[in-house]
């Protein structure tokens, strides 16, 4: 009997055990796509998918993909690029054919310059000393710049497939439906799409190009120093944002601090005068301003409530870290997972954050000069 895939995740399509990836109540052969009953629900009703594909079967899938030759799209989460691009993925595609693409322009602020966002990622990609073959910027939400994004991979596939790879959540399978409806006939999404990490369970191959060849969609690696990894559903859905990003700025003296929710916050420590912080972050997470004082049981005695997320009934054992650091003007200090803090000057600053989630200092994603 032939294998049969669902489209939607990738996983074998089977009717003998519903708590299994791939389980349909009924295989119809006479239909030319299938979808399993987890994928149907999930695009259909949103339902929270139960069934996760594992760090071990992504790489997995992915290191059996890399013996082939194929041109790679790395996609990256442009609004939480120093959590998307990691150390893992890009020791696996070391002298491969790359992409580098930062989906979710939409979310950044309308007033971002692409040409400057684009010199940005080619100076962090230069500072990790991995070499791309180009740099695309797009949004699959938006369809922004999906046809710029077609002419870079058609310039560059000389024949071979093209491999869809990244961290879970930065938007593969949604920017590969959004080329599927401008480049074809397709009006719906093809591809089974959830904010929660783990939605593709093995790889999907759709045969796209004129020469046969092929966009496969790949398991993202789930990247377990984020707030994902200690929150509940809810509130992990809370960090995401759905809609731009309204930055906020504060000013802020030293001995104060700014928190995003309960997750974390970062405190002035020392600066020559007041310095602004702005934030970015999701439309759902709180931002306040106090004393930094008590920081860490002002967070939990007000988790749920005054300081969202922790959404109100995530029960999360939330244990801290506090981390410092020395900030030129211009640098952001990015929570994997969070957003990302702006700083319009010199200053030290102190990050109190739950301890699974990884902190980042870098040249601000908007301080590129002209």
């Amino acid at each position: 009997m032939k294998k049969l895939i669902c489209k939607g995740c990738g996983a074998e399509l089977q009717t003998t055990d519903d708590s299994k990836k791939g389980f349909i109540a009924k295989i119809d052969e006479t239909k030319e796509v299938l979808y399993c009953k987890r994928c149907y629900r999930l695009m259909h009703y949103n339902e929270f998918p139960k069934i996760l594909a594992t760090n071990e079967e992504y790489e997995n899938v992915v290191d059996d993909l890399l013996t082939k030759d194929g041109l790679i799209v790395f996609v990256v989460d442009v609004f939480d690029f120093t959590g998307t691009f990691i150390p893992k993925i890009m020791d696996k595609l070391r002298n491969k054919n790359v992409i580098l693409v930062a989906n979710k322009l939409d979310l950044l602020p309308k007033s971002a310059n692409v040409s400057k966002i684009v010199d940005w990622l080619t100076y962090m990609a230069n500072r990790y000393f991995f070499k791309v073959d180009a740099i695309n910027v797009v949004s699959s939400k938006k369809g922004y710049y999906i046809d710029d994004l077609m002419n870079t991979i058609n310039f560059l596939r000389n024949g071979k497939d093209v491999y869809f790879m990244g961290v879970a959540n930065v938007g593969k399978s949604s920017l590969i439906n959004a080329i599927l409806k401008r480049c074809s006939n397709k009006t719906t999404d093809v591809i089974a799409t959830s904010p929660i990490p783990g939605t593709t369970l093995s790889s999907i191959n759709i045969k796209f190009f004129d020469d046969f060849k092929s966009i496969i969609d790949t398991p993202g690696l789930i990247n377990q120093n984020n707030a994902q990894s200690v929150l509940n559903e809810q509130s992990y859905r809370a960090l995401i944002p759905t809609k731009e990003i309204k930055p906020i700025t504060y000013q802020i003296e030293p001995g104060n601090t700014v928190l995003l929710g309960a997750i974390a916050s970062v405190a002035l420590e020392s600066a020559k005068e007041n310095i602004s912080f702005t934030c970015y972050q999701s439309e759902n997470v709180t931002v306040h301003r106090r004393k930094n004082i008590d920081t860490i049981e002002f967070m939990k005695r007000h988790k749920g409530e005054l300081l969202t997320p922790p959404c109100k009934g995530d029960l999360s054992e939330l244990d801290y870290v506090t981390k410092e650091f020395k900030l030129l003007p211009k640098q952001d200090v990015v929570i994997s997972g969070l957003g990302f803090i702006t700083t319009n000057k010199a200053c030290n600053v102190k990050v109190t954050l739950l301890k699974d989630l990884d902190v980042f200092v870098r040249n601000g994603i908007f301080s590129i000069k002209d």
